[in-house]
């Protein structure tokens, strides 16, 4: 047996059971996602926004499949009325912890909705509706994913944006989400995992296992699995999609860039508005 498997083994056993999707993780996520640059989609997407030239100020936004909450308490330490949803009651639970923690609850709400099905009491509409982290690949039946234009339409204002990123097929295809750390050093690794990505071209699916280990205060093993799954659309998909639920097909760029796609763009960015 290889080093590496050796490794693997030691970490994750022989039978890890498998939960849901962010059923165990909410409470390890913002750990696992420490190295993502959060702050720098909030620039990025403020930039994108500045150079559409909009004509009013972005003050009360509604981020949907918000996570734990990192972007939307970003942009409410810049001043913003934030309101996020998401369909997993964990991940919205710490995302209301880190708003008390930040002194934040006046300015930032979480709800637990499905955003294929989004009902907010909010009044007055939004002026900006986000929604980042290829949050909407896991929305794999389309007749649902179109639902998500259609209901997220009427809780924006006229002239407001629609601002969000899915992985290309490219990604899916290439198996980028492939990664893991094995690391040997338990002294300064809070988490291990260990991710493992197959594209079904016919369905345009893609499934990834995910091991966790981590360690609790008393040193004893924790270990879990999560089985996630992605589904590839095309932009035309995206634009039908868009177009239908009423909204102005604004442009689509290669992420992080002020580029049109091209053929290895791994992630889109799109933008819409509502007339």
């Amino acid at each position: 047996m290889s080093e590496r498997n050796e490794r693997f083994r030691k970490l994750f056993g022989d039978d890890v059971p498998i939960t849901d999707e962010f059923t165990l993780l909410p409470r390890y996520y913002d750990t696992l996602m420490q190295d993502v640059p959060y702050r720098m989609w909030v620039r990025y997407i403020t930039d994108l926004l500045h150079r559409l030239n909009a004509i009013f100020s972005f003050q009360r936004i509604l981020e949907l499949a918000c996570g734990t909450g990192t972007v939307a308490l970003e942009f409410a330490q810049r001043g913003c009325e934030v309101v996020g949803v998401d369909i997993s009651e964990g991940m919205v639970k710490v995302a209301r912890e880190k708003a008390k923690q930040m002194g934040l609850t006046r300015h930032a709400r979480f709800y637990v909705q499905d955003i294929a099905d989004l009902n907010l009491p909010e009044e007055p509409p939004f002026d900006l509706a986000i929604c980042v982290f290829d949050s909407l690949n896991y929305i794999t039946e389309p007749e649902r994913l179109a639902r998500v234009f259609v209901r997220t339409f009427p809780h924006l204002r006229s002239g407001g944006y629609f601002v969000f990123d899915l992985n290309s097929e490219y990604a899916l295809r290439e198996r980028l989400f492939d990664q893991d750390n094995l690391s040997d050093d338990e002294e300064t690794t809070p988490l291990y995992y260990f991710w493992r990505s197959h594209y079904d071209e016919g369905r345009r699916l893609c499934r990834v296992d995910m091991w966790f280990a981590v360690k609790d205060k008393r040193g004893e093993w924790k270990r879990f699995r999560e089985v996630h799954w992605q589904r590839a659309y095309s932009i035309e998909e995206i634009r039908k999609m868009a177009e239908a639920a009423g909204w102005q097909w604004v442009k689509v760029l290669d992420a992080y860039t002020y580029r049109p796609p091209h053929v290895e763009s791994e992630r889109w960015y799109f933008v819409l508005r509502r007339p």
